[in-house]
């Protein structure tokens, strides 16, 4: 795809292509390809990158370069390097990701390229996360104050520093507010533009499957616990045992897929529940299968800055139930009319037993009515493809550099 004359160019610092490593890669992939399709020059730098991925990355007008890393370190080094951009290549502006890209994108402005404009995207807020996450070798809350301390630190001294969805800007206007010469954070809503076409209807055959997709390694913050006693409380509500329900977990570790297997059925405590597990997958293919077999996607995270495996549902048409403490729950909330979203967002008050009930009751309503549950999920795709685009996102990025040209 051919860039605009004088479109500006833009360098974004990510670490991969495809989303091996969850939801940051898939929300840097697909700004640059809507800023590809808005007409800016875009170059991604990366630790790895395929030449399939280089090729598939070009057909839609992103040039994708690879670092060279210092060699017996980290990968990531390599992007503190000058990146290896075509000869006479300046960036206009240059994309940082939290602290996994931040440093290296302001690094890069500061070595190379100091007359470019600097955005760092916030992607997660340490203070909700770090404490379901038992069992590391530090400290959880000293953990959590040091990324928050960094993650800040970036946001303050970049140009301009936008967050992710609606919760994830809340907490960033409150920390940043502290700071006099903080500018307002700019609020990126992912779009729902990525797909389309005719209503689904459930999968014939069954059994009918409830689908519960996430790195599960941390499962605490997913709710996959929540979710397997609440759906074996929904098959107590239906009361009958045909038709047979199956919940497949995917995301498992390599070599955990046993164990999280074992500890789910433990949790659901009911052998009429059939429980399937399956390792971490990146491959778009085999996750758009996986949600075009669901009768229902949940996501019933405890802790969720924004929520991508939802936004999947949505776009495919699945019908989903997510979790109220999600920056997703809350972006439904705005755009859809009150009843819809109730249909949708379900309260996560981490009151376990009440949580189990509430949730287990919405699951309920759509294992009764199947072709009701896909009708709805049909209008809200409508709906929040309607509201809420990657154009748009890519618009407010050149937006900036037309207020502020370089």
């Amino acid at each position: 795809m051919p860039t605009e004359k004088n479109a500006p160019t833009v360098l974004v610092h990510a670490t991969e292509w495809h989303s091996g490593a969850g939801g940051l890669s898939t929300l840097s992939r697909e700004l640059c390809l809507a800023l590809g399709r808005a007409g800016a020059d875009v170059h991604c730098v990366l630790t790895e990158a395929t030449d399939a991925e280089k090729q598939e990355a070009a057909a839609a007008g992103v040039r994708l370069a690879v670092a060279s890393a210092v060699p017996g370190h980290d990968p990531r080094t390599g992007l503190l390097r000058r990146p290896p951009l075509p000869q006479g290549t300046v960036p206009a502006l240059v994309i940082g990701h939290g602290r996994i890209t931040g440093p290296a994108a302001r690094c890069c402005v500061a070595d190379h390229y100091p007359s470019a404009r600097l955005l760092q995207v916030v992607h997660v807020a340490p203070d909700e996360l770090e404490h379901w996450r038992p069992g590391l070798d530090d400290d959880a809350g000293l953990r959590a104050d040091a990324r928050t301390l960094l993650e800040l630190d970036l946001a303050r001294g970049a140009t301009w520093a936008a967050a992710v969805g609606p919760r994830l800007h809340q907490r960033l206007q409150r920390d940043l507010s502290v700071f006099p010469d903080s500018g307002e954070p700019l609020r990126f809503d992912p779009g729902f533009d990525r797909a389309g076409g005719a209503a689904r209807r459930p999968t014939p055959g069954g059994p009918l499957q409830v689908l519960l997709m996430g790195r599960m390694e941390d499962w605490q913050i997913k709710g996959v616990d929540l979710g397997a006693r609440a759906l074996a409380h929904a098959l107590r509500l239906r009361g009958d045992a045909e038709p047979e329900v199956e919940l497949l977990v995917r995301g498992a570790s390599p070599s955990g897929c046993d164990a999280l297997r074992e500890a789910v059925v433990g949790w659901a405590a009911d052998p009429a529940l059939g429980v399937t597990v399956r390792p971490f997958c990146s491959e778009s293919e085999r996750l758009d299968q996986d949600l075009a077999r669901a009768i229902l996607a949940l996501m019933p995270s405890r802790a969720e800055g924004f929520g991508l495996v939802g936004l999947e549902a949505v776009v495919a048409g699945t019908p989903v139930l997510v979790s109220g403490r999600s920056g997703l729950g809350m972006l439904l909330r705005e755009i859809l009319p009150p009843a819809e979203a109730a249909r949708a967002v379900v309260p996560v008050t981490l009151h376990d037993t009440e949580d189990v009930m509430r949730w287990g009751h919405q699951i309920a309503a759509v294992l009764r009515d199947p072709a009701a549950a896909f009708a709805t999920a049909d209008r809200m795709r409508r709906a929040a493809q309607a509201e809420r685009t990657w154009a748009a996102v890519a618009g407010q990025v050149l937006g900036l550099l037309r207020q502020d040209p370089f």
